[in-house]
């Protein structure tokens, strides 16, 4: 009997294992102190939960915002470094900017103290050197400005890390061309000549010092001199329009002087030049119409007149030019019509 009862015992408790491993198919009821399930997440121990109302989560989220706004929007400000080689230069510059005598003078007057406070201190410095020397072109005082962008490019010379020799150079040229302009406009022929040599001599080479001799030749009335050299510039550099208009102004002298000499057809080569080499110089234009009218070429003459009034508008000498080809054509009205437009007396 008692076996048969420790059987049933264990049977029993079998019964309840059995129950209690199986998986419940009926909804568990809600009681009084149960809340709604929440999405937790728990790391080292500690639980945070993803919800709006908890504090901690609302803090993170402004601090999360904070930071994306900062990333996008937020950026490095400038900070601009102020080289002191330019504290003198920048006084020069505002000078040339103020139209009050007195406060230009004065602002050249302590940007030149200061970048000759600034050789002083750091004589080696090419840069310093090249900004006085630039100081000096703007007073006109071209001999200190030589030597000043000389000594600067002594000093940088074969630099790789912010090279100043070649800015130096450039400004050691337009010294030089400065130099022996102002030379010749006091009619120091030699003196001007002898510039550009010293220019020549610094190992500066460069179209605008050959067009410089040859408008020293040129205004000596030296013309073959004068055509060699712009002819020199020109096979260098063919768009170089200075040479090129002061050729073509030769030209027009030598045209001239063949109409004075009778040589029609020679002279209408030599003013075709003239034009060729400087389009906008109307008077060879108006020479070159005169002689096709010479030679009874009216239509070549009409485009001569018209091309110099399109030129220069309401010049008079091509106006009365074109009035005379278009009666010669016995064209009246149009010929009535320009006298009338500007005024011509005939």
């Amino acid at each position: 009997m008692k076996k048969d009862k420790d059987k049933g015992f264990q049977k029993k408790i079998k019964q309840n294992l059995d129950k209690s491993s199986q998986h419940q198919s009926k909804p568990v009821q809600k009681t009084g102190t149960e809340q709604k399930p929440k999405h937790d997440f728990v790391h080292s121990g500690i639980k945070f939960e993803w919800n709006i109302r908890n504090p901690k989560f609302r803090s993170s989220l402004l601090f999360l915002i904070f930071v994306i706004f900062f990333l996008l929007v937020w950026k490095e400000p400038e900070v601009k470094s102020v080289d002191p080689w330019y504290e003198g230069y920048f006084l020069v510059d505002s000078s040339m900017k103020v139209n009050d005598p007195l406060l230009k003078k004065d602002l050249m007057n302590q940007g030149g103290d200061r970048l000759r406070e600034l050789v002083k201190e750091y004589p080696y410095h090419s840069k310093v050197h090249l900004l006085l020397g630039i100081y000096y072109e703007v007073s006109g005082q071209w001999d200190s400005a030589i030597a000043e962008h000389k000594e600067s490019m002594r000093l940088g010379a074969g630099g790789t890390i912010n090279p100043i020799e070649g800015d130096a150079k450039r400004q050691l040229l337009i010294c030089y061309l400065n130099k022996s302009n102002q030379q010749l406009q006091l009619a120091q022929y030699i003196e001007a000549r002898k510039t550009i040599d010293e220019a020549f001599a610094n190992n500066l080479h460069h179209p605008d010092l050959d067009n410089q001799i040859g408008i020293i030749f040129h205004r000596q009335a030296m013309l073959d001199s004068a055509e060699f050299y712009y002819n020199k510039v020109l096979s260098e550099s063919p768009q170089h329009q200075s040479a090129s208009a002061n050729l073509g102004s030769i030209c027009f002298i030598k045209g001239n002087n063949l109409l004075k000499a009778n040589k029609l057809d020679q002279s209408i080569l030599m003013y075709q030049r003239a034009v060729a080499l400087a389009p906008n110089n109307s008077d060879a234009l108006i020479n070159l119409g005169y002689v096709y009218s010479l030679e009874n070429k009216l239509d070549d003459a009409q485009k001569s007149y018209q091309k110099a009034l399109d030129v220069k508008p309401g010049n008079k000498i091509a106006v009365s030019g074109l009035i005379n080809i278009y009666k010669r054509k016995g064209d009246n009205r149009t010929a009535d019509a320009l006298i009338k437009q500007y005024g011509i007396n005939q």
